[in-house]
């Protein structure tokens, strides 16, 4: 693309710089008159360029006279050089901060793709490397930069992968950093919310919040349980959410005791807030960084709905209080590492005092036989009590049970009299009771009911299953009496629906395939076949521009979208050389600088015309206010003439306009007058 057209003012002032003759060839050199730094060099060249040299050493030389004549204008001069300097220096000043910050921006945005340095207030200050210089290192004690660093060792020995950076934990997640950000951020308002909160009712009255996560969440949470949690062992008291143990595993050992004491914790989740669950993590072996996004991850940030301008917003509380989620999969086994030392005091203290003790959840139990049930009963309950306050919890003291050998003991929910375990003798007959009104004829108006509800077939044959496999004898008939009623064409029929679905749903994905999978660190595969979403990438920082590069862009600007000369004239050839020169430069320079010249004038030019419009103006004023015979009119109207010449807006079509107001205001004074 060629230079862009050089304005008429800018060719005025190369030529005063150095001389006409060379911004002649300069230009004819530009248009293609003139081959540039082609053959020979020619005499006309070099005299016109020495010319110009010439003049430019004049130029300056006659500048630098004038200035020491007059010792006010060489303080000009100086004032204007030590101004220009200083505009030069905050030019590069700011420049070179601009730079800087630009740089800094860019370090951020590629340290971020791979760094988490910030998950919401409350919750960063220990996100920092260990590496990484914090103020005050030289005073931090050394115990505390030692609890920032993984133990290797540890994590070694318990089987658990060896995670340091948040990089680690998201490449082996199978997310991307941002996501895990995402996951992890606590905020204290935010628009959207992780979990999907609802209430259940409880067999002993009230409701039971339930917390469940989102797919996104689930799919970290269950990563989390299988790859971490799920690897260290609990106490042997302990019988709930763990593989091979269950409610007839916990009440087994309580079967035909002489005293039986249940214990409830009150509000056993909720109770356990962000910095224990942090702790599990760390005595596990991983440092302050993993910890806390561990932490995070598997808490919630209890939040009230609230709406404001239509807007939905979720608001909680601080990071200090988020609570363990009664929902989230790795809730049950956080539960189970972090009793531990709980479950060894007080099997401890059970041992010493002759009883046994489990615990399923938030429901301890204990039992004993003999002299130690009578005579501890009432010291067990009361450490019992010390040990669960000096662990953080609270008991519940409506659901403290002593049950004795004279009445039915129950635990969990399952009757310990007898040598084994087994279902109480009441729920085995509305059992019965519920299997007898659904085989009857009229069964389809007048369904069972269970727990106040009707009961489906499938419901009582699940219920059914549960007392055979408590005690195979009591179940048997129930069993067989459940299964008779599945037997039914309409049953059969829905059991073919039902099959037909399952085999739909194994085709695409289940619960398993999903838990299968987010522990694999491989993304689920959605049922409609569409990818997750992912959060948007931050785009990269942009060089911020100084005001004097804006004005240097939209210079450039300018002067590229001017139109380019459409020439029409060939270079000539042939003859002198000499000669040819001088005959182009004298033959085309007019044709050239008719064809080259902007629309604009000089300013000398410019102000002799404003200036005569301006006289013309005034005397249309002083004509009109003569031939209305109203000085008013003439007063008006060359007090706006004057306003519109030092405004720069000499436009007839206002000019004109401010006439018809002046003769409008001259009548309308002299009326009022």
């Amino acid at each position: 693309m060629s230079n862009p057209q050089p304005t008429r003012a800018e060719i005025y002032e190369r030529i005063s710089q150095s001389s006409k003759q060379e911004v002649i060839l300069e230009e004819m050199q530009r248009l293609g008159f003139w081959a540039k730094d082609s053959g020979q060099p020619q005499l006309a060249e070099e005299l016109i360029r020495r010319e110009g040299e010439l003049q430019r050493e004049l130029s300056e030389l006659h500048k630098q006279l004038a200035v020491r004549r007059d010792p006010e204008r060489a303080l000009r001069e100086m004032r204007k050089q030590r101004m220009k300097d200083a505009r030069d220096k905050r030019e590069v000043t700011k420049r070179a901060q601009a730079q800087q910050r630009y740089e800094k921006a860019l370090a951020w945005h590629d340290k971020r793709a791979t760094h988490v340095g910030y998950l919401g207030p409350g919750v960063s200050a220990s996100l920092q490397d260990a590496d990484e210089p914090i103020a005050q290192s030289d005073k931090k004690p050394k115990r505390a930069r030692d609890r920032a660093v993984p133990d290797l060792t540890r994590l070694a020995v318990n089987g658990l992968p060896a995670l340091t950076s948040a990089a680690q934990l998201a490449q082996s997640m199978g997310v991307s950093v941002a996501e895990l950000r995402f996951l992890s951020f606590h905020r204290e308002v935010a628009r959207s919310h992780h979990y999907h909160s609802f209430t259940l009712p409880k067999k002993t009255g009230g409701e039971r919040l339930i917390s469940a996560p989102m797919p996104r969440l689930k799919r970290a949470q269950y990563w989390v349980l299988d790859n971490v949690l799920a690897k260290m062992p609990a106490h042997d008291a302990a019988h709930g959410f763990l593989a091979g143990r269950s409610i007839i595993s916990n009440a087994k050992p309580h079967a035909g005791q002489d005293v039986v004491i249940n214990l409830d914790v009150k509000d056993f989740f909720p109770s356990i807030a962000f910095g224990r669950i942090k702790g599990v993590f760390r005595q596990l072996g991983y440092g302050e960084k993993i910890a806390t996004v561990f932490a995070l991850l598997c808490s919630e940030n209890r939040a009230q709905v609230w709406q404001v301008d239509g807007e939905k917003l979720f608001v909680g509380g601080k990071a200090r209080e988020r609570v363990l989620p009664q929902g989230a999969p790795t809730s049950p086994m956080l539960t189970n590492l972090l009793c531990r030392r709980m479950d060894r005091r007080l099997q401890g203290l059970a041992a010493q005092l002759g009883f046994v003790y489990t615990r399923y959840a938030d429901d301890l139990t204990f039992s004993a036989s003999g002299e130690a049930a009578h005579d501890n009963v009432g010291r067990l309950l009361g450490r019992v009590r010390w040990i669960l306050r000096d662990e953080g919890f609270t008991p519940h003291p409506d659901k403290e049970r002593v049950m004795r050998k004279g009445r039915r003991q129950e635990v969990t929910g399952l009757v310990v009299n007898g040598d084994t375990p087994s279902v109480s003798r009441e729920t085995r007959r509305r059992l019965r009771a519920a299997l007898h009104r659904a085989s009857q004829p009229g069964a389809a108006a007048k369904p069972a009911h269970w727990e106040g509800h009707a009961a489906q077939p499938s419901q009582l044959l699940g219920l059914a299953t549960f007392v055979h496999q408590i005690d195979a004898r009591q179940g048997k008939p129930l069993l067989a009496s459940a299964q008779q009623l599945m037997r039914n064409p309409i049953d059969r029929a829905n059991d073919a629906l039902l099959a037909a679905s399952r085999a739909d749903r194994a085709t695409t994905t289940n619960a398993g395939d999903f838990r299968r999978l987010s522990a694999a660190g491989h993304p689920p595969v959605r049922a409609d076949g569409k990818t997750w979403w992912q959060p948007a990438e931050p785009s990269a920082p942009v060089l911020e521009k100084t005001d004097q590069q804006r004005r240097e862009d939209r210079k450039a600007a300018r002067q590229s979208a001017q139109p380019q000369p459409q020439l029409q004239l060939q270079p000539q050839t042939g003859g002198n050389a000499n000669g040819t020169a001088r005959t182009s430069q004298s033959g085309n320079r007019q044709q050239n600088a008719s064809q080259t010249a902007p629309q604009s004038d000089p300013p000398k030019e410019r102000g002799t015309r404003n200036m005569m419009v301006y006289w013309a103006q005034i005397a249309i004023t002083f004509f009109l206010g003569s031939i209305l015979h109203n000085r008013l009119i003439t007063i008006f109207a060359m007090v706006a003439v004057i306003a519109l010449y030092y405004m720069r807006k000499q436009r007839w079509d206002v000019f004109m306009g401010i006439l018809v107001v002046a003769t409008l205001l001259g009548y309308l004074v002299r009326g009022v007058g």
